[in-house]
């Protein structure tokens, strides 16, 4: 098989992506338009973008943890699964504003969303991987899969994130269908979101594709901040803010750096340690219109490791800050005002209010388990950030 691949931005040839004496080289078209850029750290030049691994906006599409798993038992015997290698193989179905040897796609293949929300099938999750493995360029560790689905409501096929849990963290899905309730309360853009019937699964709606099939352009941390998938958990929130002031256009800053604040204020009392760089990004139409992108991958990772830290440094530590250091965190590096800071954490608080009610009702109504385990968890740390949440003194 060729170490090359066509890249296309748009539906339209941009360049080549190749492997030559141990490096990777991302050459541009001659003809390649400035709007046809991969990547924002990667603007269309004459000059080769080489590097000694796979180049950061390539790497993203690479799958981890189980869907790697899965892909490397296939078709290990066939193909190279390196980093190269996984990423021709899923070529073909890598759908978005960024595709490669878009000749190549595949056809489309799909079941209803309806039947993923209401099947009583144990076996459901596995058949999908099955079906939808080499189209499910997704990063993380989680079981997770990327299916096509037609909507009920609209008759349209639509792409959609469908995760399952293993025996490691029971209830995940409920625990993801729970924080990210509290994002939505709390007025955070999410994708639109489910919980299946028996709460075995967890299904988000992609948000880079818009409904009339135009693809957004998205970039996470590790790509704008020139880092590798293992180099995830390295890094500070700081970073990501600076990351936001520098590629965000001027009109989206205010509104993204207070989105940002308040996911940082939902990470911190629903003590998300998961929160890593691949689990923040920026979309965009175009050069002059790049925003945060909305909320995903959130969730209690104290459920399962009870003495879990953050994932990222926040003021130097990885620990959980009280209210009055995250609002100093909200004035010296959002760029928000003491007013603004506070309104936006009584907004959060609002929101796990709301939440902390679905989740009394499921407590009610719960047998002893793990699930009720879960959700005790869960309310227990909502109740004492609201007991202890007074606005802080100026």
């Amino acid at each position: 098989m060729s170490d090359e691949l066509d890249v296309h931005v748009n539906h339209r040839p941009a360049g080549k992506l190749f492997r030559e004496s141990g490096e990777f080289v991302f050459s541009y078209s001659e003809k390649a338009n400035p709007d046809a850029f991969v990547s924002l750290t990667m603007p269309v030049r004459k000059k080769d973008y080489s590097h000694p691994q796979l180049h950061p906006v390539f790497e993203m599409h690479l799958p981890e943890g189980y869907l790697l798993s899965v892909i490397k038992k296939q078709f290990a015997k066939l193909t190279d699964t390196d980093d190269f290698g996984l990423l021709r193989l899923l070529a073909p179905n890598i759908r978005g504003r960024v595709e490669f040897n878009p000749d190549d796609h595949s056809g489309e293949t799909s079941l209803s969303l309806e039947k993923l929300l209401h099947s009583d099938n144990p076996t459901l999750f596995e058949e999908l991987v099955s079906r939808f493995a080499l189209r499910s360029a997704l990063s993380g560790v989680q079981p997770k899969v990327l299916a096509t689905l037609e909507n009920k409501a609209t008759l349209r096929l639509e792409d959609y994130i469908v995760k399952a849990w293993g025996p490691d963290y029971p209830e995940l899905a409920l625990n993801e269908y729970c924080c990210m309730l509290a994002c939505q309360y709390a007025g955070i853009p999410v994708p639109e979101f489910y919980l299946s019937d028996d709460e075995s699964l967890f299904i988000m709606k992609r948000f880079d594709l818009k409904d009339s099939g135009e693809a957004l352009g998205f970039e996470d941390m590790c790509v704008l901040q020139a880092k590798q998938r293992e180099e995830k958990y390295t890094g500070s929130y700081e970073q990501i803010a600076k990351t936001i002031k520098t590629f965000v256009s001027a009109e989206n800053k205010k509104a993204s750096l207070e989105q940002f604040f308040k996911m940082m204020v939902l990470n911190n009392i629903l003590q998300n340690g998961d929160a890593h760089l691949k689990n923040f990004g920026l979309v965009y139409e175009s050069i002059d219109s790049i925003r945060l992108a909305p909320a995903y991958d959130v969730v209690c990772t104290t459920a399962y490791i009870r003495q879990d830290i953050s994932a990222l440094t926040l003021m130097g530590s990885k620990k959980w800050w009280p209210r009055k250091h995250m609002e100093r965190f909200g004035v010296q590096v959002c760029d928000l005002s003491a007013i603004k800071a506070r309104e936006l954490y009584e907004e959060c608080l609002r929101a796990i209010a709301t939440v902390q009610l679905y989740i009394a009702d499921r407590l009610s109504r719960e047998p002893a388990g793990e699930k009720a385990e879960l959700l005790a968890h869960l309310q227990t740390l909502i109740a004492n950030n609201i007991a202890t949440s007074k606005p802080a003194r100026r």
